[in-house]
């Protein structure tokens, strides 16, 4: 069973192309060798993150993430059990919402991952890739949790 977490939050720090390029970096290297992948998605200064892999390494992650001064308003939307990820092999997948007002996009040098957006969309009426997508479409942002959270709390 994999874990699959999906949380929302606001952007406090103010990101460079390098500090965006670090993070997603650092994340694909940390995350591989422990079974973690996932997509960081952006738009309007607002965050949307999905992380799946063993439970115990993505509520660590999701606990130092939750904890980080860069963002705020950390929103867990989802915390539930999968048996597949629903984006195997993505240690970290990137995608950023065009503006909305057509100026150009935040980071344009990063390559969005166009394989995990692929797979979200075949991924039909799944909770969870339906919100991703809805968020990089510009849809509001959940207020609340999208499915019933895992029972068993926080470890």
């Amino acid at each position: 069973m994999n874990r699959q977490l999906l949380y929302r939050s606001g952007q406090l720090y103010e990101f460079t192309a390098s500090d965006m390029r670090a993070l997603l970096q650092h994340a694909r290297q940390a995350n591989a060798p422990r079974g973690v992948g996932g997509l960081l998605a952006l738009r309007d200064g607002l965050f949307m993150q999905l992380l799946e892999g063993p439970a115990p390494v993505v509520d660590a992650l999701f606990s130092r993430i939750a904890a980080d001064p860069r963002h705020c308003e950390v929103r867990l939307l989802v915390r539930a059990e999968r048996a597949a990820p629903l984006l195997p092999d993505c240690p970290m997948a990137w995608a950023e919402a065009p503006p909305e007002d057509g100026e150009a996009l935040a980071f344009a040098e990063l390559q969005t991952d166009h394989r995990a957006l692929a797979q979200l969309e075949r991924a039909g009426d799944d909770p969870v890739a339906r919100t991703l997508c809805a968020f990089l479409d510009g849809a509001s942002v959940p207020r609340g949790g999208l499915v019933p959270a895992f029972a068993g709390g926080w470890a």
